[in-house]
């Protein structure tokens, strides 16, 4: 028994040497991070998932700029060959040579053993195809970046929606939790009032039922706020350990509505973001016009080559004794097309329909646009309006609701009358809360057709 003692005492301090492992995911902390939505934009422009790889696809195009133009840049080749005659050649010669008239003699020529080392060096002088295709890389790298341009304003106008219906989704779910405890707080009275005969028990179970409907109502609405509240970290590129705590409200939001300004606001389509980006679309088209043009143009290069051949009967390649035998050729190659039967004219073509293509979708998008920023303004001012009375309406439903809670509770009015304004202060929060919302989005939607780029 005491070597038992003994031997537990002594594995216990053994044991408090080592702490138990544990996942690092659940004992660390959570990073709390408090954003206006100005920072939360910041903040997602750096890690955003999209953004990120907009990001990349400018530094790919740069990378294709580049790739393009060390195409007419010097090109240097070198090869290495070597070639074992394990059979040497045969050549038939004129019997004449040798005192054989009207006979050919067999002679091998060649060596067993030979190796050539070259180096080639090459520059394009002229290819319009070259030419044109740099322009077309430069306006490439250039739309990336537009598209870049717009991937950001896409980006922060999702967050700043986001932002705002989380805020609505937690105004809302304030003041349900408020007329919870009022609720609960009159099933108790009515349950007390029950008992001492004041009431009868259907009164009870209709009060009861306000509580539970409204208890479900809450459920739902901070299951949506969960949701929401994943969607705005996606959109942020916040990992699992980060939690967002909004700093900005509504008021804040509500106060920077002015509706005139915007409504009365000029559009200029050139600088709306979808026109400008395409406009660059168009040039693109453009250029891919005149490069298919281009396959009609010559093209014109110089070479310079250097070798040096080594033909051996031993494999001795590397002696520094034996030789070497050097070449070196200057030259140009001129490359004229001629004939495609016509495949080139084909292309032409397309590329000029594509052409003709564009402008009809120019034409169509100038007149979408118009048709986009007066629908937008139209809808932002009935969304003002309503939010404007919805206001009202929600102010009243909660004193109409508040009179007759107070009625209720001095036996003035029954509970038929209590669930139906209940029903209408239920409505009138929804109808707020949702007016808010829309005219906030409503503001965005316009300000970004009308920002200008």
């Amino acid at each position: 028994m005491k070597f038992r003692l003994f031997f537990l005492f002594f594995f216990c301090l053994f044991l408090r040497q080592f702490p138990v492992a544990q996942n690092p995911a659940i004992v660390k902390p959570k990073e709390v991070l408090k954003f206006s939505l100005e920072q939360a934009q910041a903040f997602a422009f750096e890690n955003n998932y999209d953004l990120k790889n907009s990001s990349i696809d400018v530094e790919i195009a740069g990378k294709m700029v580049k790739q393009n133009t060390a195409i007419g840049l010097p090109q240097i080749n070198g090869s290495i060959d070597y070639m074992n005659n394990i059979v040497i050649p045969t050549t038939l010669l004129p019997g004449e040579m040798v005192g054989k008239p009207g006979t050919y003699v067999p002679i091998q020529f060649g060596t067993s053993y030979n190796a050539t080392l070259k180096g080639t060096l090459t520059q394009l002088i002229y290819s319009g195809q070259y030419l044109v295709g740099l322009q077309t890389a430069k306006a490439f790298l250039e739309t990336s970046k537009q598209k870049n341009i717009r991937t950001i304003v896409d980006v922060r106008d999702q967050v700043a929606d986001d932002y705002i219906r989380l805020l609505v989704v937690d105004e809302g779910i304030k003041i349900l939790d408020s007329t919870y405890l009022v609720v609960s707080k009159l099933v108790e009275e009515a349950r007390k009032s029950y008992q001492v005969g004041l009431i009868e028990d259907i009164e009870v179970d209709q009060a009861d039922l306000n509580k539970s409907n409204l208890e479900a109502s809450i459920t739902y609405t901070k299951s949506l706020r969960s949701i929401g509240y994943a969607h705005l970290k996606f959109l942020l590129g916040l990992n699992d350990n980060q939690e967002l705590i909004q700093t900005d409200n509504l008021d804040f939001f509500l106060a920077q509505v002015n509706r005139d300004a915007l409504v009365n606001q000029p559009f200029d389509y050139n600088t709306n973001i979808d026109y400008v980006l395409l406009k660059k679309s168009d040039y693109l088209t453009l250029m891919q016009y005149k490069l298919s043009k281009t396959a009609y143009q010559p093209s014109l290069s110089a070479f310079l080559t250097g070798s040096t051949n080594a033909q051996r009967n031993t494999w001795d390649f590397f002696k520094t004794s034996e030789v070497w035998y050097p070449n070196v050729i200057v030259g140009a190659s001129l490359q004229i097309p001629i004939w495609s039967s016509g495949s080139r004219k084909f292309s032409v073509d397309q590329a000029r329909l594509k052409v003709e293509q564009s402008k009809v979708t120019d034409e169509k998008m100038r007149v979408g646009l118009e048709l986009q920023v007066e629908t937008a303004k139209t809808d932002f001012s009935n969304a003002y309006a309503i939010y404007l009375n919805k206001v009202k309406g929600f102010q009243t439903a909660l004193k109409i609701y508040e009179k007759t809670m107070e009625k209720y509770k001095q036996g003035m009015v029954g509970s038929t009358d209590l669930n139906q304004r209940y029903q209408q202060f239920l409505t009138s929060n929804n109808d707020y809360m949702q007016s808010i919302y829309t005219v906030l989005s409503q503001k965005i939607k316009l300000n970004k057709l009308l920002e200008k780029f």
